[in-house]
């Protein structure tokens, strides 16, 4: 028995989700298959949170070869409120899975990509992470999977580009069996407050002593 996750991916109605420190665009790409994604907000960042259930993202083999299901890639512009700039990203996702027999496996394989929103050049370097879980002859090797891609940006980035990819496979030679499930995928987005310039403090610090002086003279003339 051959079985493949994911025989259609269906296509997002949404685009776009806001929020008051980032709003989300997509760019390129579908992420369908990871289900319509939550939007939470917390006072350092926002993440889109994608549960692919009552979908299945998953890869399956019963002892018939080897089966991958992936997303290609999705790509969403991120763009701060007018007074953030962007610190990190990252990307975590997380599953089960169960693989039995001598020669099977099971994996999983994530990507993040950061870009700069205009020009296109990626930020840094792209952060990857995998899983990795073989089968025995004496029993059933199996439960949770996770994976995390953190990336900070160092420069004072106000929109980006974040792409994703995703792949899960499963091998399973006869009379062995693989299966691995994703549950969830979470893409965040970290922000802090744009500092002022120093001039803003310099200019700030003079009108303040000005209108200290102007109410000491006030007083005392009143005197």
């Amino acid at each position: 028995m051959l079985s493949l996750g994911l025989a259609w991916t269906p296509v997002h109605a949404q685009t776009s989700w806001s929020s008051e420190l980032v709003d989300f665009t997509l760019v390129g790409g579908d992420p369908g298959a990871l289900g319509e994604p939550e939007i939470v907000s917390d006072d350092t960042g926002v993440s889109l949170n994608f549960n692919p259930r009552p979908l299945s993202f998953d890869a399956l083999s019963d002892g018939n070869g080897q089966v991958d299901t992936e997303i290609i890639g999705f790509t969403l512009r991120a763009t701060a409120a007018p007074n953030q700039r962007i610190t990190g990203v990252s990307w975590s996702e997380n599953g089960v899975y169960q693989v039995t027999g001598n020669g099977s496996w099971v994996s999983a394989f994530s990507s993040l990509r950061v870009a700069d929103a205009q020009t296109h050049e990626t930020i840094g370097d792209i952060g990857v992470d995998t899983f990795f879980a073989q089968g025995t002859n004496d029993g059933v090797n199996g439960g949770p999977w996770n994976l995390n891609v953190n990336q900070a940006l160092a420069a004072n980035q106000v929109e980006i580009e974040l792409t994703v990819k995703d792949i899960l496979a499963a091998l399973a030679p006869e009379n062995g069996f693989g299966w691995i499930e994703k549950d969830f995928g979470g893409l965040r987005v970290d922000v802090a407050p744009i500092p002022l310039p120093a001039s803003v403090w310099l200019l700030g610090s003079a009108l303040f002593g000005l209108i200290m002086i102007g109410r000491r003279r006030s007083g005392r003339a009143q005197g």
